[in-house]
Order: C-alpha cells, then sequence, then structure tokens
C-alpha cells in the first residue's frame, strides 16, 4: 500500500505495528461518543487484527497518520473504504483528543479525496457522520463535501455527504496546496 505526504503529516498504511495505539484511541469514550461504544480492548485488538487483514481493494485501505516532526506518535488514521450496504468508496478519520483542532483530518482528508478521485478516479466518494458531530461535518464541508441524505448503519441513522470530481473543481487548488504526494 502506499504511503502518503503533505506539508505536515506522514500516511502509512496501518498494521500490527500501530494495534497498541488504535486500542488507546478507540477506548476513549470523547473520542467513540459520535462512533458507538467503547469496545473491551481484547475484543478491539480481535477487530482490529481482522481489519488490518482485510483488503479493501487496490488504492484502499487505512492509512495511520503522523507528524513530520514526531513521526513515531500516531496521531489516528485515515480510510478509503467500500461504504457498507452501498456501491461507494467512504472516506474517514479518527483522531485521538490531542490532535483535534489542527486541521489533521482536513488535510489528511485532502490528500485521500485527491487519491481517491485523481488517483483511482472514483466516480464519487461519500462519508457518514452523526448528525451531532459538527466537527466532522466542518471537517467534511472543508473538503467539499454535500449532505446526501440519510444512511442507515447497525440500526443507527446517520448523515451522509458525497463529493463528485466536478463538485471538487473549486476544491482542486486548495487540496493541491495541500501539496505532498505518494511515494
Amino acid at each position: 500500500m502506499i504511503v502518503f505526504e503533505t506539508p505536515r503529516l506522514i500516511l502509512r498504511p496501518r498494521g500490527l505495528e500501530h494495534l497498541e495505539a488504535c486500542v488507546a484511541i478507540n477506548s476513549d469514550p470523547e473520542v467513540m461518543r459520535y462512533v458507538g461504544p467503547v469496545w473491551p480492548p481484547a475484543q478491539q485488538r480481535e477487530h482490529l487484527t481482522r481489519q488490518f487483514a482485510t483488503d479493501r481493494g487496490e488504492g484502499l485501505g487505512h492509512w495511520a497518520i503522523f507528524r513530520k516532526t514526531a513521526p513515531e506518535e500516531m496521531l489516528g488514521w485515515a480510510l478509503l473504504v467500500p461504504l457498507e450496504g452501498t456501491d461507494a468508496v467512504q472516506i474517514g478519520y479518527r483522531l485521538k483528543r490531542a490532535a483535534w483542532g489542527d486541521g489533521i483530518a482536513t488535510e489528511a482528508g485532502q490528500r485521500l479525496v485527491a487519491h481517491g478521485l485523481e488517483t483511482l478516479r472514483l466516480p464519487s466518494l461519500a462519508a457518514w457522520t452523526h448528525p451531532d458531530n459538527a466537527g466532522s461535518k466542518g471537517v467534511l464541508i472543508k473538503l467539499g463535501f454535500v449532505p446526501d441524505g440519510p444512511y442507515e448503519e447497525n440500526g443507527e441513522v446517520r448523515d451522509l455527504y458525497r463529493l463528485t470530481p466536478a463538485a471538487r473543481q473549486p476544491w482542486a487548488k486548495l487540496a493541491s496546496m495541500a501539496g505532498g504526494g505518494a511515494s
């Protein structure tokens, strides 16, 4: 899988070496507030180990996020994976609280949007968020996503957002200014 860089970040393929950092992030009730319940660590490890081994398709997957200035400290992850129950590919992100409010999700998201729409030439990208998660909605709007109705997952209704290459055009310059490439 590809390693991405932005002006401030390195996005590396997420794997077993990131397991304990993922468990720590997922164990924070505030991080999980809009996602779901905090699972016991053993259940998380089992779920994450299966997730790490799952092939999501060419160019898709989960990337661990690190600052270039602190490449040993995982801030969270971003993803491009199939959206369950649809033919769409979704973008997503989860960060530890210490990384909130610093533009990390937006910067990582810009890089994955460019990868999904330009490199993979996907027809669109989707994303979902809890209706009350203003922070996540703000990131999606900065990335150029627009509301696209409800999305139901496991009995929970979420807000669905979409981004198409045509709708992204005004945002393309912003994304290219985020810089970085793949290595």
